[in-house]
């Protein structure tokens, strides 16, 4: 029987680390087969990167592209060659400069993780700020009148939207810092807000969060009326709160480095995220997968050592069953100024979209970026259409599609983060992938489809949710009562029902909910690539990088989807805020 045993615990171990391997063999396999795939030829896209724009596509020039790069082989030969000299430390050179891409990864990731430290550092700091506002107002007995509307706001904007607000703000408006570069320290302060504040609105909620169960959990009264010391009762809670966090902290750092596609790209930082994304647009697979291979490589140490981080935390009690806490619910708030509050916005923004309903978003009826006035309150866009109508009438559309992400999302999260040993390294592999670069791949492997900004969102949004979910898990399964169920006959159904379920869904639910703007956001964000809607759809995405290029002389066109995400953010927020 200990033979048995010992070969279920050392193939137990084994499992996280076969899944790994197995996701990023898929990855870049999927990436060397991308063009046969499609059925696209990338000799097209090669001549273009190489010569511009302007570059006649003649059969003899594309000929000698496929001659040049072996492009005439079949794609397997092409990825076994790869594969062989990757094993020896060679990527091989670019499709698009010949320029080895060792040399090309190790320069961009080398820029890219000092943005990566610099952000990091920034967001620590801001959530240092957020957890000693939650222990002074604990100290004060008035936690029950905490809220996260800040928070909500900081996550609920992606980083190109914080960027191009950055911008405006600081480089344009202030002219106290320069709006592009990688030139000198006032080039850092800018990517580095962009970075940190979404990623400090999420760490410093979920934080919060975690921290406010576990003071409100019975020791923490035991503990007082023992007289035990206030600041040993914060130091055990921090430490409590923050042993279920550890992975969603890896997974920020892994978002802070590969997920910086789009702040690298308007800062014009030559690090590895805008490397990969400009390998993509060229069809430059070499380039690709080396890139790609350094960011899945580097996701799988981060996570792999944060998860021994957290169960160097929880001790022993992570497998006796000694991890006594309580778990959260989820309700509606029960604070009536919260829910009229809620009520107020939800109002706002439903009559925004019925007053937009009544008018045409298409017609060009205005003068080009018009102001603001009776007939169009909200002024024209570039082309003289009625602002009001378009983001109006793109609030709905919109939504449905952010809303059909996220709950896909948290569904397939809930589904994964319960079987981690099986899929580890899916989750891992996945977050790495920053979405423009899965809206590229998944554009390149299924086409223009309709639904490929939809697909590509889910495939990237799910994995910090199963990551929470594996946390919350491996905590439920360190409670007294669910570690002894077993012992008194409690089938593993009733066990999934009543114990593990109940402690793992709020969280979760308000971890998804959380992501809801951002992942609405992205999803239409990817209407810069070519995927989601097209011109001239009414869509919040579209709006943005259509207005983007007149944001000084017509801000609204930028500020008015930016702030409806905001406000539908802070309403979802306050109305399940306890």
């Amino acid at each position: 029987m200990s033979l048995v045993a010992n070969m279920r615990l050392n193939w137990g171990a084994c499992m996280p680390w076969l899944s790994r391997l197995a996701s990023l063999s898929v990855v870049v396999v999927l990436v060397g087969l991308m063009p046969d795939i499609a059925g696209i030829d990338p000799s097209q896209a090669i001549l273009r990167a190489r010569a511009g724009a302007q570059q006649l596509m003649t059969a003899e020039a594309l000929q000698a592209i496929r001659a040049d790069l072996q492009l005439d082989r079949s794609a397997t030969e092409r990825l076994w060659d790869w594969l062989v000299l990757a094993a020896q430390g060679d990527l091989g050179v670019s499709w698009v400069d010949g320029s080895p891409v060792m040399q090309s990864v190790q320069s961009t990731a080398k820029t890219s993780l000092f943005l990566m430290a610099c952000a990091l550092t920034m967001t620590l700091v801001f959530c240092l700020i957020s957890v000693l506002f939650t222990i002074h107002r604990w100290q004060q007995n008035k936690l029950d009148n905490q809220h996260n509307s800040l928070s909500s706001v900081l996550v609920s904007l992606p980083e190109y939207v914080i960027a191009s607000l950055l911008i405006l703000v600081f480089a344009i408006w202030l002219g106290w810092l320069p709006p592009y570069g990688w030139t000198s320290t006032q080039n850092l302060w800018l990517p580095t807000l962009a970075l940190a504040l979404p990623a400090s609105g999420l760490f410093s909620r979920l934080l919060n969060d975690s921290l406010i169960r576990v003071l409100d959990e019975p020791w923490v009264i035991t503990w007082l009326s023992a007289n035990i010391s206030k600041f040993q009762i914060l130091r055990f809670a921090l430490w409590r709160a923050l042993s279920n966090l550890i992975p969603q902290l890896a997974m920020i750092v892994i978002g802070l480095t590969g997920g910086a596609v789009a702040v690298e790209q308007i800062f014009s930082i030559p690090g590895i995220g805008r490397l990969i994304l400009g390998a993509a647009k060229s069809q430059d697979l070499p380039l690709l997968q080396g890139g790609l291979l350094v960011l899945l490589a580097f996701s799988i140490l981060i996570s792999s050592v944060s998860i021994m981080i957290q169960r160097a935390l929880l001790g022993h009690s992570a497998t006796s069953g000694k991890l006594i806490s309580s778990h959260s619910t989820f309700r509606f708030t029960q604070s009536r100024i919260k829910r009229n509050a809620s009520l107020t916005i939800f109002t706002l923004l439903i009559g925004c979209a019925g007053w937009a309903l009544i008018r045409d978003p298409y017609l060009i009826q205005f003068p080009r970026l018009a102001s603001p006035s009776l007939a169009a309150p909200f002024g024209a866009d570039a082309v003289g259409r009625d602002l009001l109508a378009r983001v109006g009438g793109g609030m709905f559309s919109t939504m449905k599609m952010g809303i059909l992400a996220t709950f896909l999302s948290l569904v397939i999260g809930l589904l994964l983060g319960f079987v981690t040993r099986y899929s580890q390294g899916l989750i891992e592999i996945t977050k790495a992938v920053p979405y423009i670069v899965a809206g590229l791949l998944v554009a390149g492997l299924t086409g223009m489809n309709p639904n490929s900004a939809l697909i590509a969102i889910v495939l990237v949004s799910w994995a910090p949710l199963a990551a929470h979910c594996s946390s919350l898990v491996l905590e439920a399964k360190a409670q007294p009562y669910t570690h002894l169920a077993p012992v008194w006959g409690t089938s593993r159904l009733r066990v999934l029902r009543y114990y593990l379920l109940p402690y793992v869904l709020p969280p979760l639910i308000r971890h998804a909910l959380l992501r809801l703007p951002v992942i609405t956001l992205s999803l239409t964000s990817l209407s810069f690539i070519g995927l989601g809607a097209k011109p001239p759809e009414p869509e919040w995405g579209l709006l943005i990088a259509e207005n983007l290029p007149y944001i000084e002389r017509s801000a609204i066109g930028v500020i008015a989807p930016i702030a409806g995400l905001v406000m539908l953010s802070v309403a979802i927020n306050l109305l399940f805020d306890d």
